[in-house]
Parts: C-alpha cells; structure tokens; sequence
C-alpha cells in the first residue's frame, strides 16, 4: 500500500448544500483549486479556480447572472467553464476554458467527480438520506485534517480503538478483552462488517439520551461500512425496544495527500428533540477533535519516519479490505 494518492474516479463531497450559495466558494480537490457557487436556477456549478488569462482565483471574482468573473483580469467563464468575453477585445482567445467539474447533488452533500468526466455518469453518488429524514435528528461540524485520506479509512475501519481514545464515550462492550468476530463482506469497490455484542450494560450517558436503565442489560450490533472512497458510515444499535440507533457518517475529500476534509454528522432515531442534542453535541465534537489530533501525530510521524504498515490483529480484518481496494481503484487509474 502507498500512503500518496486517492483515487480521482469516484464522487467525494466538496461541500455541504447549505454552504453553496451565489458567492463563490473556494475549495481544493486531490490537490487542485476548485470554486463553487450557484448559477440563477439553484443548481450547483464546479469549476477549476483559475483564470487562463493570469494566475487570479476565480473565487475571489463575482458572479453575474449564470457566470463568473474573474478578478483583475474581467475574463467571463459560463457554467460549463468556457470563456465567454474578454474586457480588451471582442474575440475570446480560441480554447480559453476552465475545467468544468461533474458535478451531483443530494441536499446534503455537492458531491463533485475529480477524474475522467465521462466516466462519472456510469456511478451515482454514495445515497445519505437519513440525513434528510424528518426520523432522524442529526448535528455535525466539519474541518481539515492535516492527514491522508488513508489514514482516516483505516481509523474509522476499526473502531476497537475507542476506548483508548475516550472511554468516557465509547460503549462499555468495548473494553472487554474478548471482542466477538467481525463479520466482514465485499464488494468490487466496498465494504461492509457487523460484529454482535451480547447483553450488556450502556454508557451512563447513552442511559440518559436513550431514556434506558443504567443497570439494563441491552444486546449492541456494531455496523460499518466503507460505501466509496470519499464515504464511510458506521451505525451502533442498542437492541432495545424499540431499537436505538446512531448513524455516524464521515464525508472524506482528500485535498491533498497530506490533507482530507472531514465532514461528520452524528444521526439517532431517538430523542429527536434539541435536549438530547445540547448533551450530544459536546461529546462528539470533542471525541472527533481529539481523533483529529491523534491522525495529524500519525502523518507527522509518517512523514518524518516513513510508512509502515504496522503488526496486524483480527480486529484489522475490514481495514485490510479497504486499503486492497484504494491500492486497486490508484492501480486502476494508473495504466
């Protein structure tokens, strides 16, 4: 496996819907300049963030109409990245054009294809509609890590670790010395596992939101799955009656090969109001920043000693399923 590269033919989410309006968004994608905005109709446009004329951001421009234009030089690029007028003359230079990006969106996520355009339309963006589901309540941040994509799959491959990491957070079961089996499924391009917990005690905290007694005995499925490159989603169910679930899903966008973009939300088809999202809240935004920080002292330690794939356990099972496929999908691309 090598840490550099992501694959570029697969769909990752360069922003949220509500983050895209009409004033142009600058964002990065496998390490090239992408802007963002909204043409007159609502729909989504993705195009490369630099005028053919000088080195400007377009970005840093404004829109007009359907259009954007360039700072400085006035150069007008249509939604499909051709430019259409130049300030200086009446004649646009033959070819001038910006990348114009396929471009997909869910209401969630503007989703954005960084490799060959006609092969986007033979995949459809990874489906997220709990996060639009009026059954499900959801809340979530986002933010870079200064870590390779590679390294955030392999953490959220196996989450064994959480109890390192935050025992406080992590489900009693975790701590146990004997963890049952993953059972583990796959696909050309993805990865399921589950691993069933016997009855067992909750978090006091999971007690409080889930409205269950703190001496219950609950058995607990544990769900992941590595949808694409640029999704995972894991789910915790505590079985219960009726069921407790939390859907945890990560957004991944490698900016480069040393930075991803993390987007997390946290969704539960329980306690819906914004009581239990005023003590969840906390929780998880603190578990994923001491996450992030743990990745970012990973990539400093790789980037100072080099790579290593480490000694392997049981638990590693999916993880080793995962890198086969991004080491096939980087594979793939290269001939």
């Amino acid at each position: 496996m090598t840490m550099k590269h992501s694959p570029l033919n697969t769909w990752y989410a360069v922003a949220t819907a509500h983050e895209v309006g009409r004033t142009p968004l600058a964002r990065q994608i496998a390490g090239g300049r992408i802007v963002v905005y909204r043409d007159s109709r609502g729909d989504a446009v993705v195009l490369g963030d630099r005028c053919v004329h000088r080195p400007v951001a377009l970005s840093d421009g404004r829109l007009d109409g359907d259009d954007i234009v360039a700072p400085v030089t006035g150069w007008r690029y249509a939604p499909d990245g051709r430019c259409v007028s130049v300030p200086t003359q009446r004649e646009v230079p033959i070819g001038a054009a910006v990348r114009s990006y396929p471009v997909r969106e869910d209401g969630s996520f503007v989703w954005v294809w960084a490799g060959e355009p006609g092969a986007a339309t033979l995949r459809r963006p990874p489906a997220t509609d709990w996060l639009r589901d009026s059954n499900w309540a959801t809340f979530g941040s986002s933010w870079e890590t200064n870590a390779g994509l590679r390294l955030l799959q392999d953490n959220f491959a196996d989450i064994s670790h959480v109890a390192q990491v935050d025992a406080a957070i992590a489900p009693p079961v975790l701590s146990g010395t004997d963890l049952p089996p993953l059972d583990v499924s796959v696909t050309e391009t993805s990865v399921a596992f589950s691993r069933q917990f016997a009855p067992a005690h909750v978090g006091s905290w999971q007690s409080q939101v889930m409205g269950l007694p703190e001496d219950g005995l609950f058995a607990q499925l544990e769900e992941g799955e590595f949808v694409a490159p640029g999704l995972w989603v894991d789910r915790w169910t505590v079985q219960a009656d009726p069921e407790r679930t939390f859907i945890f899903t990560h957004a991944l966008t490698p900016i480069s090969d040393r930075i991803t973009g993390h987007t997390w939300s946290v969704s539960r088809n329980f306690a819906l109001g914004a009581a239990a999202q005023g003590t969840l809240f906390p929780i998880f935004d603190a578990y994923y920043r001491r996450v992030k920080a743990i990745l970012e002292g990973m990539q400093s330690m790789i980037d100072t000693d080099g790579y290593d794939e480490g000694v392997g356990l049981a638990a590693d099972a999916a993880l080793v399923q995962v890198r086969r496929i991004m080491d096939r999908l980087v594979a793939d691309e290269a001939r």
